[in-house]
């Protein structure tokens, strides 16, 4: 029996070819139990990480999106009614406002995709999660 093995999938079919006692055995679906147990844990820790960042930069960008940039485009409208702002100033301002929210509706698409990459992660079978694990 191959005691060195690194992929539980390695480690399941070992148990299973090897000839064991029926403590022995034991001792080692204990073992594997236990292995598989704390990589799903850790896979699981990883998931709700990647789920709370995203959520946290999501509702930034939608407050961004909603109450700054309504209230820079009231402040526009407002100082250009009064004279504070020529029309070509206006103008600038308004390109960077919607250059702004082209870079905001991007962010919000690479949250979604995010999204996406996380549920990946989450039904990945664990040996390739633990292998990707170690790489990075």
């Amino acid at each position: 029996m191959n005691l060195y093995v690194t992929r539980l999938a390695d480690m399941r079919a070992e148990i299973d070819q090897a000839e064991l006692k029926a403590v022995d055995r034991e001792d080692l679906e204990r073992a594997y139990a236990a292995a598989r147990k704390e990589w799903r844990v850790h896979r699981k820790k990883k998931y709700r990480a990647g789920i709370k960042a995203r959520d946290e930069s999501h509702d930034e960008l939608v407050d961004r999106a909603k109450k700054a940039g309504l209230r820079e485009l009231l402040q526009l409208k407002a100082d250009l009614e009064e004279g504070r702002l020529t029309p070509q100033e206006a103008e600038g301002k308004m390109r960077d406002f919607v250059a702004e929210h082209g870079r905001l509706s991007d962010l919000h698409r690479s949250l979604t995709e995010d999204g996406d990459r996380l549920a990946d992660l989450f039904a990945m079978p664990l040996d390739e999660f633990r292998s990707r694990q170690q790489r990075t």
